[in-house]
């Protein structure tokens, strides 16, 4: 019995052995750098990606949604920058 539990523990610590190293290989092995990309070459990607995604029949039309609100904003920005200056002028 005793020699039968002794033989159980020899395997698993040697299985645990085994995952430790196979382990400690894939951590050190080397990984294939990428090369940095240009601007040029994140421009495009960008764009092909908003492309998509607003072509997309499940959100497509939530990023459009969202691209007239944020173009709402940018106006009302614009004239509230006119009017107050306006005011200033008239204050004058």
């Amino acid at each position: 019995m005793v020699m039968r539990m002794f033989n159980v523990l020899r395997l698993l610590f040697f299985v645990l052995s085994a995952f430790a190293f196979a382990i400690s290989l894939s951590a050190c092995s080397k990984k294939a750098e990428e090369s940095p990309k240009s601007a040029e070459q994140l421009k495009t990607e960008k764009t092909a990606t908003d492309k998509t995604v607003r072509d997309n029949a499940v959100y497509g039309n939530q990023v459009k949604a969202l691209d007239k609100a944020k173009d709402v904003q940018k106006v009302a920005d614009e004239q509230a920058a006119e009017t107050a200056k306006k005011i200033d002028e008239a204050t004058k």
